[in-house]
């Protein structure tokens, strides 16, 4: 059965807002925010039970289901998607999703101040095989060591630049965008909002 599924029906659902934005100066003196755990797990030794933990929530998120745009348009309707090993490949269509599997580029956190781990990730969507039509969103997953579930995710720009990790807490998603002259801290958030929404 097919993943790609479109939406019909209008429902209340969260969403990503952007909140703040903070502009500093891409000076190599400027002190880094303590990174995120990370760990590869590729390598074959005995894991640490906390690398095993980790291991085990990236591998939910490898497999999650995501909301994504199902076209580059900003008012694109959204699409439900199932990654497998991080990918996502429409049958008999152009839309190609990624999970961008990288250190940075995905980070784990309470995000509503529930206690348990959810994440903050960032998808490549593209419209070709080639990559020319893509697309960069930030999605988050509300806990990932239950149920996990991904909410609407919001645009970041085509192909973007992170200057340090994306950092999750109970305020909101940090992502630290990298230009030619500076470095810009956009904090999102969630909040409610009518969303399109689908059925299975």
């Amino acid at each position: 059965m097919s993943q790609w599924i479109t939406y019909s029906f209008l429902s209340v659902g969260w969403i990503l807002s952007l909140v703040g934005v903070s502009p500093i100066a891409a000076n190599p003196a400027t002190a880094a925010p303590i990174a995120p755990q990370w760990y590869n797990c590729r390598t074959r030794e005995v894991f640490t039970p906390a690398k095993q933990a980790w291991c085990d929530r990236v591998k939910v998120l490898q497999s999650a289901t995501y909301l994504v745009p199902a076209n580059l348009e900003r008012q694109a309707p959204l699409v439900k998607v199932t990654l497998k090993n991080g990918r996502y490949q429409q049958p008999g269509g152009k839309l190609r999703v990624e999970l961008v599997n990288e250190q940075n580029w995905l980070t784990f956190g309470d995000l509503n101040g529930d206690g348990k781990q959810d994440a903050a990730v960032i998808l490549g969507v593209a419209l070709d095989p080639n990559g020319k039509a893509l697309g960069t969103f930030l999605s988050a997953v509300m806990d990932v060591d239950g149920k996990a579930q991904a909410i609407a995710p919001i645009w970041l720009g085509e192909r973007i630049r992170l200057n340090a990790p994306i950092t999750v807490n109970s305020r909101g998603i940090t992502v630290p965008f990298l230009t030619m002259t500076e470095v810009i801290n956009r904090t999102y958030v969630m909040q409610e909002a009518v969303i399109e929404r689908g059925k299975p």
